[in-house]
């Protein structure tokens, strides 16, 4: 089989997000499995090459360049995101049109994100489309501020939509996520089926945690946003730090220089130095393995919808205990109790208990790592969820 996997963010030169590891997870997975993966992702720079083999799946890269002086302008910059995102989607349509000629094509797999899959889905001749549900714009503007989604969202969810009801296939990486898009976009029950995220275990060795420690590392990764969760969390730290003043956060994540400066005056404010809270910025995917090895515990409080955790994902599979936000599909995601505490999006006090608890109880450490690395094991490993997604493949090509 060969498939086209059409996301405008594909490591390296996208980042490593959530979204830009299913689709590296994946297609390695499929590569193994014998089938020809081709993706269709997007670079941010000129610089940036055009044409990339990764292991044998070419990626080729449509140039998305981000036009801030647009965005900026007067009452029309609300608009200039859902314009470019429609006419990424006609570059896409190109793109495929040119790599039709070239190749063939069993499926081809788009996001429904951002809508780049609308000007190919609006085509009469077309291949066989799945679409992959992640976290719509129409999801997602309910849990931000005007001030973070200030433009105008209306284009991109209804595009969003027509993505969704225009695919052969659909999938969703939860139950929680299917269930909203399939009422969102009226759609019968179980109209999407449900396949977890891809995860390559290889890369989580499992580190064996001590009881008692000196020092207690409880690890924060995630970009730094109000969304997730970054300002609960340095208050609940400082509810922790008078009982357990060896523990210490160490935050991996870029932001802005203003959010930082914003996030340093609360922790001055709450009685919190930056010995004790560490922001470390953006970091390499070796130096992040390394600190999910050297991590005790993983703490990840968004109030954001998560369709699905990799943060959760892979701090189970490095065998940490963590304490997480009881929203979305992330409930799914750990799987059950005996791997994570789950607290209320926004609770301090409850996040402040959990982070308390699980300092005290050192000795439960290393039987909810156990927990959450089986989980991972069990349900989230390439080669279950490869399984699972060819099965579905197979299913809509007959």
């Amino acid at each position: 089989m060969h498939l086209l996997l059409v996301n405008r963010w594909y490591p390296p030169y996208t980042g490593y997000g959530g979204v830009a590891a299913y689709n590296y997870y994946l297609a390695h997975a499929l590569k193994r499995q014998g089938h020809q993966v081709t993706v269709l992702a997007a670079r941010w720079s000129k610089a940036d090459p055009a044409l990339q083999d990764d292991d044998g799946i070419q990626v080729h890269r449509i140039l998305a360049e981000h036009h801030a002086r647009l965005h900026r302008l007067p009452i029309l910059g609300r608009f200039m995101r859902p314009f470019f995102q429609w006419l990424y989607s006609r570059k896409v349509r190109d793109e495929i049109i040119n790599l039709e000629k070239q190749e063939r094509f069993d499926l081809v797999e788009f996001a429904e994100v951002n809508a780049e899959g609308y000007a190919y889905l609006k085509r009469k001749t077309r291949l066989t489309v799945v679409v992959r549900c992640h976290t719509p714009t129409f999801v997602l503007r309910q849990y931000s501020a005007q001030s973070e989604m200030p433009y105008y969202t209306e284009l991109t969810a209804s595009m969003e939509k027509f993505c969704i009801s225009a695919a052969d296939g659909l999938t969703a990486p939860s139950v929680d996520m299917a269930s909203v898009i399939e009422h969102s976009c009226s759609l019968s029950p179980k109209s999407i089926v449900v396949i977890p995220n891809p995860l390559d275990l290889a890369l989580f060795p499992v580190s064996l945690h001590p009881t008692s420690k000196e020092e207690i590392i409880i690890l924060h990764v995630g970009r730094l946003d109000r969304v997730k969760g970054i300002e609960v969390l340095i208050e609940s730290a400082a509810k922790v730090f008078p009982q357990y003043p060896n523990a210490r956060f160490v935050m991996l994540g870029g932001g802005t220089v203003e959010y930082l400066e914003k996030l340093l005056q609360l922790m001055k404010s709450v009685g919190v130095n930056e010995a004790q809270i560490q922001f470390l910025g953006e970091t390499s995917q070796s130096d992040l393995l390394a600190w999910y090895r050297r991590a005790d515990l993983a703490v990840v409080p968004t109030l954001n919808y998560e369709s699905f955790s990799y943060t959760v994902a892979q701090a189970m599979a490095s065998g940490l205990p963590v304490i997480a936000s009881r929203i979305g599909g992330i409930p799914e995601t750990v799987g059950g109790k005996d791997a994570a505490i789950l607290v209320e999006p926004g609770n301090v006090e409850e996040l402040a208990i959990a982070l308390r608890t699980l300092c005290q109880n050192t000795k439960t450490w290393r039987a909810m790592g156990e927990a959450g690395r089986l989980q991972a094991e069990t349900y989230l490993s390439t080669d279950v969820v490869v399984q699972k997604m060819l099965d579905f493949y197979r299913s809509i090509l007959n």
